[in-house]
């Protein structure tokens, strides 16, 4: 009995050691501190290249298209079927600061602020059934994970759209709970307007909304919500209006090689129902993707599940929202995809505070042994994601352009990984590897070197840039060379090598 006692002691002093304010104040710290660290000459991700470079030809020529995917579903004339308001700002920054990475991912980083300001609103508009602890360990989670440190400082919408989502949150429940207000409703309705226009998944910010008034009956706001919020999502659709517009975009999103529509694109209400089944019984794959979404997952279910019942009676919009928000993505939204689950981060942030605050009280030993654990795992999932970061950071953009002086004609057509469009695709004409990604996709294997080398050589591609890591490295699954020794071909010839990539030329 003594022995038991003992240990129960032993483990709560552990726990209240771990969720004390000084050592998250002391974790946080050295997180903020690495996370500042690593955006020095941090690495292109693959999106960083893919979306800028749609924010390039709209501020350049003035129309959305991805040039580099030469002869893919009409993208390399005009893309319908992209990311309006993030595209947009990006064409602004481009047009202000030039072509330059750090803008565009700059802009990411200001909206996580926003959104970390939007949480603290949250709190403070909620004083009387939070304490400032509440509101120091959302923050803390909210920040502290994998996939923020990633997307935070990446030119994506998932930052941009939580933000909008969360704020269209944040004014519903205080108009709902504390001071009805019509205004805010409105504001409410706009806030989820936007995170449409910036990524159609966006509408599950549409769906909460609608569905959270109607449930606690408020019609008339349910009316004010719906009208702000279909006109500013109208916008979307500014561009697909013209003959042929939208037949385009239809066919962009159904032929997209990673599966975004699968839902809203059925043929049929049996093929939508077993679609909708199917994507049901995958969605835990959301929450438990990689080691980057684990932590966070295991939290909010150890804080979700066995407070339920105090959730739903003490919190019951902030619960019922963020199930609408998990099943209307599912049924509605796009793949399941780790990086989604981002938008339901802020709200998982709020109920893991509120679990580790409410355990402080109780005596589940083996509860708070599961909270030390998976915390202390989140220390070395955030470890591992900051570690890796470090490694694939260099200051690219001049390697980039130190290869981009080996080429002898600009004039001709240059296969590179997507992340040398910073900052080549100024001065040369580019074809990129991932449309070669998605060729593979479309036959249904994996081509040899001599099979791109083929293919390279039929597109009139003139010089090959090759990566000595591989192109898995470069976020683009082409095995080809990963691994590999570079093998003789009948069509290029090396032109120029150094430690970092392999130049080749064709062949005449």
């Amino acid at each position: 009995m003594e022995d038991k006692v003992r240990e129960k002691n032993i483990v709560s002093k552990l726990f209240r050691f771990i969720f004390a304010n000084k050592t998250i104040w002391a974790i946080g710290g050295v997180g903020v501190f690495v996370f500042l660290a690593s955006l020095w000459n941090r690495y292109i991700y693959i999106d960083d290249a893919f979306f800028g470079e749609q924010a390039y030809y709209l501020a350049k020529e003035g129309v959305v298209k991805t040039a580099s995917l030469v002869n893919f579903l009409g993208c390399d004339v005009q893309l319908f079927s992209y990311h309006k308001l993030n595209i947009f700002v990006g064409a602004g920054l481009i047009k202000l600061f030039g072509w330059h990475i750090t803008p565009l991912r700059a802009v990411t980083l200001v909206f996580f602020l926003l959104l970390v300001f939007a949480l603290r609103k949250y709190f403070a508009i909620n004083r009387s059934k939070f304490t400032k602890e509440h509101s120091f360990l959302a923050v803390f989670f909210l920040f502290f994970n994998p996939l923020i440190i990633l997307y935070a400082f990446t030119y994506r919408p998932e930052i941009w759209v939580t933000f909008f989502g969360f704020y269209s949150f944040v004014l519903l429940d205080s108009s709902i709970r504390i001071t009805p207000s019509r205004i805010n409703v409105a504001l409410a309705g706009f806030f989820a307007g936007l995170a449409f226009l910036t990524h159609l998944n966006g509408l599950i910010f549409l769906g909460a909304g609608f569905w959270l008034l109607i449930i606690c009956r408020k019609y008339r706001e349910v009316l004010i919500f719906s009208i702000v919020a279909g006109l500013v999502s109208s916008c979307y659709f500014w561009d697909l209006w013209q003959p042929g517009h939208l037949d385009q975009w239809l066919f962009q999103m159904k032929h997209w090689p990673d599966n975004n529509a699968t839902n809203y694109l059925s043929t049929g209400v049996f093929d939508l129902f077993r679609n909708i089944l199917v994507k049901l019984s995958h969605e835990h794959q959301r929450f438990f993707w990689s080691y980057k979404s684990w932590g966070m997952s295991l939290l909010f279910f150890l804080s979700i599940i066995p407070n339920f019942k105090y959730l739903i009676k003490e919190y019951r919009t902030l619960v019922i929202y963020t199930f609408l928000l998990i099943l209307i993505l599912n049924v509605a939204g796009s793949q399941i995809a780790e990086r989604y689950v981002i938008y339901y981060y802020p709200f998982m942030a709020i109920i893991i505070s509120i679990g580790i605050i409410r355990l402080r009280e109780k005596n589940s030993l083996s509860l708070k042994v599961m909270y030390v654990t998976v915390f202390i795992a989140q220390i070395v999932f955030f470890t591992i994601m900051t570690v890796d970061i470090f490694k694939r950071n260099a200051d690219y953009i001049s390697i980039h352009k130190e290869l981009e002086s080996r080429i002898p004609d600009k004039n001709q057509l240059v296969l590179v990984p997507y992340q040398f469009v910073f900052n080549m695709i100024e001065d040369c004409h580019l074809v990129t590897f991932k449309g070669f990604e998605y060729y593979e996709k479309e036959i249904g294997r994996n081509m040899s070197q001599q099979d791109l080398f083929a293919r390279a050589d039929s597109m009139r591609i003139h010089y090959i840039i090759i990566p000595n890591r591989g192109l898995s490295y470069e976020n683009t699954s082409i095995a080809a060379f990963d691994g590999k020794r570079l093998e003789a071909s009948e069509r290029y010839k090396v032109l120029y090598e150094n430690y970092y990539a392999t130049i080749l030329e064709i062949i005449r």
